[in-house]
């Protein structure tokens, strides 16, 4: 019975260690927990960023599809209306169309993969100028230490600068591994390892430091894309000034709802690409004015065609 209390005492240091175990246990299942909810939060920002940027880029290229699909199907349309049937000019424009999206897209794929090469290429140069950017640093390094001796006014302001660089070089380093929660002991041991190495601080903070690199996968697809995109465009704008003349009796009435249905997809396109990529809904005057302008860039290759065919029916007295 006299043994209980020494018992009870030689407990306690147990009891202590379980509760600093389980206080270590949260700590460290708290900082799992905010580690996941920053790296779910930070993916969901990369997807979005990564749909917004695949969106602007599907836009541009279909738009450049669909800008070619009004004006050369219509320039052909308005072209034949005067020399033709209807049948004609069904057959003559969707053979063109055909020839034309396929000419576009193979185009759009060519140019979009000599736009991945080329920054492919910048990317690598850009990475060999940066590590020979660390070896010059550090040739750099040898060269003030050597000359310490002959100009001490000189090194003591060079060795300032490198103080000044250091630090901001070592509060980097914190800033990416602040989200761990390491103890400071290792934060410590962790920034001495690598200050120990010759301008350590200095290259990992380079190392750190957010590049451009290009997505292999991206790169690989969206030549593709690109190429369907603008073919897409193409053809969706070329059936717009076809689709009249299935329904309408004469040429001429064909040509005028034809001219009509460019002029609406035109200002309906130009308006609808604008709300769509603009952060802001409520920004519909910009979305206005870019529809307007839409409208007018089109209108001039459409009102081209049809003066053009015009002063050939008037020089040749309407004689084909």
């Amino acid at each position: 019975m006299g043994s209980k209390p020494s018992e009870q005492q030689a407990l306690l240091p147990s009891v202590s260690e379980n509760n600093t175990y389980s206080t270590s246990r949260s700590s460290s299942y708290q900082s799992i927990t905010t580690l996941n909810d920053d790296y779910d939060s930070d993916t969901l920002q990369d997807d979005k960023a990564k749909r917004d940027l695949f969106m602007a880029r599907f836009l541009a290229d279909f738009t450049l599809g669909f800008s070619d699909g009004l004006t050369v199907p219509f320039a052909l349309t308005a072209g034949l209306s005067s020399l033709g049937t209807a049948q004609t000019v069904i057959y003559a424009g969707f053979a063109e169309l055909c020839a034309g999206s396929i000419s576009m897209g193979i185009g759009g794929y060519l140019s979009a993969l000599d736009d991945v090469r080329a920054n492919a290429r910048c990317q690598n140069i850009e990475n060999k100028r940066s590590l020979e950017g660390d070896k010059d640093d550090v040739e750099e390094a040898r060269v003030l230490r050597y000359h310490a001796e002959d100009d001490a006014t000189e090194t003591g302001s060079n060795l300032s600068e490198d103080n000044t660089n250091r630090d901001a070089s070592e509060d980097m380093v914190r800033h990416h591994l602040n989200p761990l929660n390491l103890p400071p002991h290792m934060v410590s041991e962790i920034l001495s390892a690598i200050a120990s190495r010759q301008k350590g601080l200095e290259i990992t903070a380079l190392a750190l430091k957010p590049k451009e690199k290009v997505d292999r996968i991206q790169s690989a697809i969206w030549p593709i894309m690109s190429g369907i995109s603008i073919s897409l465009g193409y053809v969706i704008g070329g059936l717009i000034p076809l689709l009249p003349y299935f329904f309408t009796s004469t040429v001429g009435a064909g040509l005028c709802w034809s001219t009509g249905f460019c002029l609406v997809a035109l200002f309906g396109f130009g308006f609808g690409k604008c709300w769509m990529l603009s952060e802001e809904k409520s920004y519909w005057r910009q979305s206005l004015w870019e529809g307007f302008r839409m409208l007018v860039l089109g209108s001039l290759a459409a009102v081209a065609s049809v003066l053009c065919i015009k002063l050939l029916e008037t020089s040749t007295g309407g004689v084909p």
